[in-house]
């Protein structure tokens, strides 16, 4: 099958300062990828790479053998959580129905059938209980469980998501990772920026390790290693158990 994303030698730079160095990445489609690194690695930044909202210094990305800007309808998007304004004046039926504005434009308004869509992804991730709670009203979890939502009703091929399970509760994570899950039975690829090292080889097919360089990428099974750990976070990972 295609790559669902093919990276090479992506540089990003940040006032000359380089943030991402010389990455060469390949994702394939169907699967479930994890980036991890430390603080400052550069994972945000490369998922916006990879969205065409940073520009590279060099290098360049392609999603389905194509620039982003030809098949960005295919691509769904969920950021971190703490960069969204919450208080912005919605209801959560309005936030997801947003994710149709891709197709329908901003002239077109919503119809029935685009509410049903709306409704049918608030129930995949058991919200469609709040449709007509304000955003600002919602937990943590509920307002992550709302952005996926949004994500899946565009009904893409790629998913990014930036800490999906950052400060959730372990209801939401366990119904979060069933959901990914679900999107992958469907064929669907989704790159995740995830933090607890422990549960990436129960929830991910491939990681990526990062630290302003690619470390080390690939099947969970094959890379996820103390030494390559050991290179991405600079050996304070005595507390993981992991294969050599």
């Amino acid at each position: 099958m295609e790559p669902a994303i093919e990276v090479r030698d992506l540089t990003v730079a940040y006032r000359e300062r380089p943030v991402l160095w010389d990455i060469d990445l390949t994702v394939p489609s169907g699967v479930l990828m994890a980036i991890v690194g430390p603080n400052g690695a550069g994972k945000t930044t490369l998922i916006r790479a990879m969205l065409n909202l940073v520009a590279p210094a060099a290098g360049h990305v392609r999603i389905f053998g194509r620039p982003y800007a030809s098949v960005k309808s295919s691509v769904g998007y969920v950021p971190q959580r703490g960069s969204v304004d919450w208080d912005f004046p919605a209801n959560v039926l309005d936030v997801v129905l947003m994710g149709l504005y891709g197709k329908l434009g901003w002239i077109r308004r919503p119809g029935k059938a685009e509410r049903a869509l709306a409704r049918r992804a608030l129930q995949e991730v058991g919200m469609d209980h709040l449709v007509h709670r304000q955003i600002s009203q919602l937990s943590g979890g509920q307002q992550q469980r709302v952005f996926l939502a949004r994500a899946l009703v565009q009904d893409a091929r790629l998913y990014f998501m930036d800490e999906p399970l950052q400060g959730v509760d372990a209801t939401t994570e366990r119904a979060i990772i069933a959901l990914l899950r679900a999107l992958r039975s469907r064929q669907k690829t989704v790159v995740v920026v995830h933090h607890d090292l422990q549960t990436v080889p129960a929830y991910f097919d491939e990681v990526l390790l990062l630290n302003v360089r690619r470390i080390a990428g690939g099947p969970v099974s094959e890379v996820f290693t103390r030494e390559n750990l050991r290179l991405t976070y600079g050996g304070r990972l005595t507390f993981l158990e992991l294969p050599s």
